[in-house]
C-alpha cells in the first residue's frame, strides 16, 4: 500500500484512509485518434476536516465573503511515499452533507495539458495583438507597401491571392484592355491592366501566432501559469510547419473602402509609457496594448483622455482582443471618455486593448498639450485601492491606413487554431513534469507543453518495461482493434471557386483522403472523420492564352461559385518566391493605381506544397496525393499530410494482426514513478504500446489497455 499525499496550493490536504484514487492516462486512443488526451484522475472524495475546510474556505457556506472560487482550478501536486509523482490542477466539484453538516469535498485532479483549453477558453487570435501588431508596427495598407511585401518579406508577406478579381495572362497585342486582370505587362501608357494593389492582402507566418500565444499567456499577464511549448515541432527548421502563412482576410472583399478621400484614414495609437507612481495592476505591451489582468478589474473608474488643438473631426475605436469594443461618435478637440461611455457603463473587462484613431481629413492631427500629455489612460481600482496611468506626450494621426494585424486576422478561437494544427500534423501534447530524460540527462522540456508528431512521440525518449511478473494471469481479454471501417481526412473549408469546381468534377473534396485499409471491411459499422477547420484553396497556374505556354504566375481566386467575394474558413498556404532564376520566368503587371502599372520580376505565389520542385521536398498540405497545381503531375507529390503524419498509426489500426489486450497488474512504485505513455510494455516476450492505463495510486493495481506492436 502506497502512502498518497495531495497538495493544493502548497498545502497538504487530509484524505480518507480508505479513499481509492484512480489515475487514468491516455495520450492517443485508438478509438478516437483525432483527439488529444491528458492525464487525469476520476473524481474522488476527501473529508471535510478542519484542514480541508480551511483550504476550501468552508465552501458549503455561501455567506462567507471572499470565499473559495470553485469556478477556477488551482495548482496541485500528488506525492507517492513523499516523492513527487504528478503536478496539475484540482477542481472542486461539490460538498457532500450529512445531517445538514459538511462531510466531504468532491474534487478532481487534472493533468496540466487539460489546462490549455481552460486558459485559452473562447479567446480569439485577435487577443495576440501585443505580438501580431508589432511584427511590423509601421505597416500601412497602400500601393507601395503591398508592392513591397508582394516581392519581399519575412513574417509578413503578400501572396498573389485576389479577393474578387479574376486574373489571366495573355501576351497578344489585342489583349491590352484597361481595367482587366491580364497579368502580362505591356509597356507604355494606356495599358493599365494587371493585378490592382487593393485586390491583395497581407499574410502572417503561423509561427508568429504560436509565439503570440506564448507571449500572451504568462504569469506576468495575470494567468495562472506560463504557456510554453517545446520546440520539437514548433521550430524554425521544420519547414512544413514554419513556412505556413495565414491570409489576413477577416472580411470578404476589400480590406477597406478604396476611395481614401471620402473614407477614414486610421492610425493605431502607440508610444504609451507608465506613470512613475503606477501600482502596476495593469501592463502595457510594446507601447500600444493595455492589458487588464484577471482579478484586478473591479475599477472605480476608467478614463481615456485625448488632447488636441486641431479642429479636424475624428473618432476612436477601442479594440478588445482585436475585436471592436467601443466606438465613439465623431468629435473634435479635447475629449474624455469614461466608464459611462463604455459598453454597459462598466470599466474595462479583463483583456487586451488597443486604440485606433480615424479621420477623413488629409491633415495630420497632433495630440499634445502645452501643460499635459496628449493621450492618457487613467485606471482606478479598489480592494485594494490602486491607480495606473499610461500616457503619451505627443502622438500624431497621419493620413494613412494603418494595417493592424490583430484587427485583420480571421476571427478564429486560439484553441481552434491549435486544434487545426494538431489535426493536420497528427500532433500529441502533454505537460512534461519529468526533470530527467530516460538516459539520465537533464530534460530540456521540463515544465513545458511538449508538442510532437505521434510518430516522434513513440520513437523518442521511452522506457521498456517487462511487467510479466506483475500480471494477473487469471484474467485478461483480447478484443478487435478496428472500431471503424473508414477514416476520412478533410478540410472544413472547401468553398472557393476552383475547389468547388474540383468537387463537382470528381465527386470528392479537394485534398480529401479516405482510408479503409486494403479492403472495405464489413464488421465495423462506423466511419471516423478528422476535419481541419481551415480553408483549403486550389490554386491556378496561369497559361499564356496567346501561345498556351505555362507562365510562372500562380494565384488564388477567393470567390464562391457565383463569383462573389468569399470569406470561408481561415486560409493557410505556403508562399513561394518567384524570381528570374525560375525556369520559364514571366513578369507580372502590378497596378499601382488607376493609371499606372509596374512590371514585377519577383513575387510570391501561393502553394499547397512547401516547394514547387518535388526533388527539393515533396511535402504538401493535401491529405490525398493530388495533381500539383504547379507541375501538373501527382506521382512525385507523395509527401501528403496522411503519408507523412498518419500513415504509420492508421495502417497499424487497420492491420489484421492488431488487437486490443486488457490486463490487470499490480505495478511497483519503481514503474509507476517513471511510466510514460510512449513506453514499450513487455509481457511474456510480446511487445505492446499503451492505449490506456488506469492505476490505483493507493494499491498499485492497474488496468492496462495495450496494443500489440505489429
Amino acid at each position: 500500500m502506497q502512502k498518497l499525499q495531495l497538495y493544493i496550493s502548497g498545502q497538504r490536504i487530509d484524505l480518507f484512509k480508505d479513499e481509492q484514487v484512480l489515475f487514468n492516462q491516455s495520450i492517443q486512443n485508438i478509438k478516437d485518434p483525432g483527439k488529444v488526451f491528458a492525464n487525469f484522475t476520476q473524481s474522488f472524495t476527501i473529508p471535510a476536516s478542519k484542514t480541508n475546510n480551511k483550504i476550501f474556505k468552508h465552501y458549503y457556506n455561501y455567506d462567507i465573503t471572499n470565499g473559495f472560487d470553485a469556478r477556477n482550478k488551482i495548482a496541485s501536486e500528488i506525492e507517492l511515499n513523499n516523492i513527487s509523482y504528478k503536478t496539475g490542477l484540482v477542481a472542486l466539484n461539490g460538498v457532500e452533507l450529512r445531517n445538514n453538516k459538511p462531510y466531504a469535498y468532491k474534487i478532481t485532479f487534472y493533468g496540466n495539458t487539460v489546462n490549455l483549453k481552460e486558459v485559452l477558453g473562447d479567446l480569439k487570435l485577435g487577443q495576440l495583438s501585443a505580438t501580431l501588431d508589432n511584427i511590423d508596427s509601421s505597416l500601412t495598407y497602400d500601393s507601395a507597401n503591398i508592392k513591397n511585401k508582394l516581392q519581399n518579406g519575412t513574417d509578413i508577406i503578400v501572396p498573389l491571392i485576389t479577393h474578387t478579381d479574376q486574373l489571366f495572362y495573355n501576351s497578344n497585342s489585342s489583349a491590352h484592355t484597361n481595367d482587366t486582370g491580364n497579368l502580362y505587362y505591356h509597356t507604355g501608357s494606356s495599358h493599365d491592366h494587371g493585378v490592382f494593389w487593393n485586390q491583395l492582402k497581407y499574410a502572417v507566418r503561423l509561427h508568429k501566432i504560436i509565439e503570440g500565444i506564448e507571449n500572451e499567456f504568462t504569469i506576468a499577464n495575470g494567468y495562472q501559469s506560463d504557456i510554453v511549448f517545446s520546440d520539437d515541432f514548433f521550430n524554425t527548421s521544420n519547414l512544413p510547419y514554419y513556412n505556413l502563412f495565414m491570409w489576413l482576410h477577416r472580411k470578404k472583399g476589400d480590406v477597406e473602402p478604396t476611395t481614401q478621400g471620402t473614407n477614414p484614414y486610421t492610425t493605431q495609437v502607440t508610444g504609451f509609457i507608465g506613470e512613475s507612481g503606477n501600482d502596476n495592476y495593469s501592463t502595457m505591451t510594446s507601447g500600444n496594448t493595455l492589458n487588464i489582468l484577471p482579478g484586478f478589474n473591479s475599477f472605480i473608474d476608467t478614463e481615456l483622455v485625448l488632447r488636441t488643438s486641431s479642429a479636424d473631426p475624428y473618432y476612436i475605436i477601442i479594440y478588445q482582443n482585436g475585436t471592436e469594443w467601443f466606438k465613439s461618435g465623431t468629435v473634435t478637440g479635447n475629449q474624455t471618455f469614461n466608464k459611462f461611455d463604455f459598453p454597459n457603463s462598466l470599466p474595462l473587462p479583463v483583456g487586451s486593448y488597443t486604440i485606433s484613431i480615424f479621420s477623413t481629413s488629409t491633415n495630420n492631427i497632433v495630440f499634445s498639450d502645452a501643460t499635459d500629455d496628449g493621450i492618457e489612460w487613467n485606471l482606478l481600482g479598489k480592494t485594494p485601492a490602486w491607480a495606473d496611468t499610461w500616457k503619451i506626450t505627443t502622438f500624431t494621426h497621419t493620413a494613412n491606413f494603418s494595417f493592424i494585424v490583430s484587427q485583420q486576422i480571421p476571427k478564429m478561437k486560439i484553441i481552434d487554431f491549435l486544434t487545426a494544427l494538431f489535426k493536420m500534423f497528427n500532433l500529441t501534447a502533454y505537460y512534461d513534469d519529468y526533470t530527467l530524460l530516460v538516459n539520465g540527462n537533464p530534460n530540456p522540456n521540463y515544465g513545458k507543453i511538449v508538442v510532437q508528431t505521434l510518430d516522434s512521440f513513440y520513437s523518442n525518449n521511452y522506457n521498456t518495461w517487462d511487467i510479466s511478473e506483475y500480471i494477473n494471469v487469471k484474467s485478461g481479454t483480447v478484443n478487435v482493434a478496428l472500431p471503424y471501417y473508414q477514416v476520412n481526412f478533410a478540410y472544413e473549408g472547401l468553398g472557393t471557386f476552383i475547389a468547388l469546381q474540383f468537387e463537382q468534377l470528381f465527386n470528392q473534396g479537394w485534398g480529401t483522403e479516405f482510408y479503409a485499409g486494403d479492403d472495405r471491411f464489413t464488421t465495423p459499422n462506423e466511419e471516423y472523420n478528422i476535419t481541419v477547420p481551415f480553408e483549403h484553396m486550389q490554386y491556378e497556374r496561369l497559361i499564356n492564352d496567346d501561345n498556351q505556354q505555362l507562365t510562372t504566375a500562380q494565384y488564388g481566386y477567393c470567390v464562391d461559385d457565383n463569383f462573389d467575394s468569399y470569406i470561408g474558413k481561415p486560409i493557410i498556404f505556403y508562399p513561394y518566391r518567384i524570381t528570374s532564376s525560375v525556369t520559364g520566368h514571366t513578369r507580372i503587371s502590378f497596378r499601382d493605381d488607376a493609371s499606372n502599372h509596374t512590371a514585377l520580376s519577383n513575387y510570391y505565389i501561393p502553394s499547397n506544397s512547401v516547394n514547387i520542385d518535388p526533388t527539393v521536398t515533396n511535402a504538401n498540405i493535401n491529405f490525398k496525393q493530388e495533381i500539383n497545381e504547379w507541375t501538373g503531375t501527382s506521382q512525385e507529390w507523395g509527401g501528403t499530410l496522411f503519408n507523412n503524419y498518419y500513415s504509420n498509426y492508421i495502417s497499424d489500426v487497420f492491420n489484421e494482426k492488431r488487437r486490443i489486450f486488457k490486463f490487470e497488474a499490480y505495478l511497483p512504485l519503481k514503474i509507476i514513478y517513471k511510466l510514460q505513455m510512449n513506453d514499450v510494455i513487455i509481457i511474456n516476450n510480446q511487445n505492446y504500446i499503451i492505449n490506456n492505463i488506469n492505476i490505483n495510486l493507493n494499491t498499485g493495481k492497474s488496468s492496462l489497455e495495450l496494443l500489440n506492436k505489429v
